[in-house]
């Protein structure tokens, strides 16, 4: 109906109530002045009964009329609560469609790595090349997801780190007070990621994720371990898929960012043959241990991994 037929229908309401009363009124008044009884009732009641009787008819009239000459006012009297439950249904149905499309549509997950190079700070630099390098490291950052992002349906960020607004946001990066925390214990590593989800249609949108670039493992440091019983066939790729599960969760603890904490496992064809065949043939419990292949900091962007067959669990 809208807001002028809502205020229309108000309007009629207000008016037919009125006359009603009115109509009541002038019924009650004269019946009250001829002195007529109803039921052996004093004249004062009798006129008031059919002043309120009146009113009712009226109403009751004007009900009726309605009711078989519309057919909306008949589904607001009898069907309202069904008409609601199916408007709150469709509502739900609509909601749950939108979600689902915006879901199919989604481009870009919150959090996700959007650039795989990152900008390594150093304590060493002055702020101004702290600066200067970063709003390099911001430009190619742009380019690149232009570049990546537009034709899957993001619409291009604009500017570059000569604008303001940008400009504003190098500084922000630089003053927050996690990279000037890490500052301090060492280099900082920057990675550009998402902010928000991105859905096909929206402008591209970044932010940087700081990391403290100290060392996550030494050369030669046991990462994680896997105990087998000699005597046993074991799968290499279900084995080493165990251990670099755990050797990613035991990086990300470590504070490697989840980017770049995959295992880069060093295997030849035969240490894989000679680990199943000693295995194999042997008895008791062994133990196939991952270990760093070198030092690893989060801008080694992986983590180079050795395997040894061991009675020791370390």
């Amino acid at each position: 109906m809208g807001v002028p037929g809502g205020i229309i229908l108000i309007v009629l309401i207000v008016l037919v109530a009125g006359l009603i009363a009115y109509i009541g009124d002038r019924v009650g008044h004269q019946v009250g002045r001829k002195r007529m009884t109803l039921f052996g009732l004093r004249p004062k009641y009798t006129s008031t009964i059919v002043a309120v009787g009146t009113g009712m008819m009226i109403a009751l009239v004007v009900t009726v009329t309605t009711l078989l000459a519309s057919e909306y006012a008949r589904a607001a009297f009898f069907n309202l609560t069904k008409i609601n439950n199916e408007v709150n249904d469709l509502r739900a149905r609509a909601d749950e469609l939108e979600a689902q499309v915006r879901k199919n549509n989604i481009v870009v997950n919150h959090g996700d790595l959007l650039y795989n190079q990152f900008l390594l700070l150093t304590p060493q630099e002055t702020p101004s090349e702290r600066r200067r390098r970063l709003a390099i490291f911001v430009d190619a950052v742009i380019a690149n997801l232009n570049r990546t992002y537009v034709p899957q349906g993001l619409k291009p960020y604009i500017g570059n780190s000569h604008i303001p607004e940008v400009s504003t946001k190098i500084d922000e990066v630089l003053s927050d007070a996690r990279v000037q925390g890490f500052l301090i214990r060492g280099p900082v590593l920057l990675v550009a990621v998402a902010d928000e989800n991105l859905f096909a249609g929206d402008r591209i949108a970044f932010t940087f994720a700081p990391y403290s670039d100290i060392p996550i493992f030494h050369a030669n440091e046991s990462i994680a371990s896997l105990e087998v019983d000699g005597g046993t066939t074991i799968s290499p790729n279900v084995a080493y898929g165990q251990l670099a599960r755990g050797i990613s969760s035991t990086a990300i603890e470590a504070g490697m960012p989840a980017y770049f904490a995959n295992a880069i496992p060093a295997l030849t064809l035969q240490q894989v043959q000679a680990t199943q065949q000693a295995i194999r043939t042997g008895s008791g419990r062994f133990y196939i241990i991952a270990r760093a292949a070198s030092d690893v900091y989060p801008h080694t962007g992986g983590i180079p991994v050795a395997f040894s067959l061991s009675r020791n669990p370390k």
